[in-house]
């Protein structure tokens, strides 16, 4: 077969569905960065993915995604023991933290903060100034000290990480730098937690990770420390894009507006499942073959590149109705099944390779996407498509809003 990696960069969130239209529905045999791989699709398929029998992490992830998106010796590059241990630490965090409810708490802060900023001012770009109250309310949950210097630097960084892990180019060779920079950074910060000289808050981020022993009852040496709480705000800082996504949607089909800001949290909740679904995030996630496995009739050899659909699921008709009308009237009471929609990936998130940030995700959304549409703006003319061959991908021009006096 043909290496399909430039097909991949040229179609984006595209290709696979594609492939796999042109496949009959059936398993989606391909090369991508010069390995044999298979992608396959649904709920059932979801299931097989998420079973560490079935697929391991460990070498999975090309070195150029290590080096931008997750970092060398992240949690997502672990398996079995090493990786409940690790995944552990995640966990705890987001339960001792009251169900998010600080977070929260910090988000409605900073919101109110950025709108009297917003207030003097002709025109603002939704997507970075989401970057820069994100960036400010995760560093102060996390206890991680910042500046307004160090916030706009670290907001950056932490948005070219995400940026440029899925392309070739400037962007790629920014989101390296992006990350080597703040992993030095955060490093030194958690050595100075440990030795006292920099105190970390009870129960913070900074103070976990520092505190954190792995499988094996040792600390995590500096490195790895802070590529894991980078584990923690770069997810958090990456909502972002849902963010702006919402503000589409608003704008789009501004109907929704009234039930939101008048406070419905549960249309609120529906909503934010609704953006995730219906906007483009990750196309895939990727493992390897821990076996010889077999699936769907077809043969999957030991240590084959096994890609599940993420993006093509979240658009299946067979799973939603009229896949492409943004309805969140379909999640009003009615939360979706865990392997059915995917947008971060699908399993049990205790256990499972699933990501723990999706609550974090959710909590962002469901606090600010009310605040949101309560504010007064005008929409001027700008360029508001989203292409699909770019990932990861978001309205051309930011969404550009021009704030308006509170009646």
């Amino acid at each position: 077969m043909l290496d399909s990696t430039l097909a991949l960069m040229a179609q984006g969130y595209a290709w696979l569905p594609d492939r796999r239209r042109r496949s009959g529905g059936k398993p989606v045999h391909c090369r991508l960065l010069g390995k044999n791989a298979v992608a396959l699709h649904g709920p059932e398929a979801v299931r097989f993915f998420y079973d560490e029998s079935h697929i391991e992490r460990h070498g999975a992830l090309p070195g150029p995604v290590l080096d931008t998106l997750f970092g060398r010796g992240a949690v997502h590059t672990l398996d079995g023991r090493q990786h409940r241990v690790r995944k552990s630490l995640f966990m705890s965090l987001l339960k001792d933290r009251g169900g998010l409810g600080s977070l929260a708490e910090q988000l409605r802060a900073e919101w109110d903060l950025a709108r009297q900023r917003w207030a003097g001012r002709d025109q603002v770009v939704l997507f970075d100034e989401s970057s820069l109250l994100l960036t400010r309310s995760v560093c102060g949950w996390s206890g991680v000290p910042l500046d307004d210097a160090g916030t706009e630097e670290m907001a950056r960084d932490l948005v070219a990480m995400v940026d440029g892990f899925a392309t070739p180019g400037p962007r790629h060779l920014r989101a390296r730098r992006a990350r080597s920079r703040q992993e030095e950074r955060l490093g030194r910060l958690v050595e100075a937690a440990r030795d006292g000289t920099q105190p970390a808050p009870a129960g913070s981020v900074l103070a976990a990770v520092a505190a954190h022993r792995d499988a094996e009852g040792q600390p995590l040496d500096p490195d790895t420390a802070a590529v894991e709480v980078l584990n923690v705000l770069r997810p958090t800082v990456a909502v972002t894009w849902f963010l702006t996504f919402a503000a589409h949607a608003l704008h789009r089909w501004p109907g929704h507006r009234e039930r939101l800001a008048a406070g419905d949290a549960a249309y609120a909740r529906a909503f934010a499942h609704e953006v995730r679904r219906f906007y483009p995030f990750a196309p895939f996630v990727g493992g390897l073959a821990a076996a010889d496995l077999r699936w769907d009739g077809q043969d999957i050899p030991v240590g084959s590149m096994v890609l599940l659909d993420l993006y093509g699921q979240n658009h299946d008709p067979g799973l939603w109705p009229e896949p492409y009308t943004f309805d969140p009237g379909r999640f009003v009471g009615h939360e979706p099944d865990r392997d059915e929609l995917v947008p971060q990936g699908g399993g049990d998130p205790a256990t499972n390779h699933r990501c723990p940030g999706e609550d974090v995700t959710l909590t962002v959304l469901e606090t600010l996407v009310p605040l949101l549409a309560g504010l007064r703006y005008d929409v001027p003319a700008q360029n508001l498509g989203i292409p699909l061959h770019r990932m990861p991908t978001a309205p051309r021009s930011g969404f550009v809003m021009t704030p308006m006096p509170p009646v």
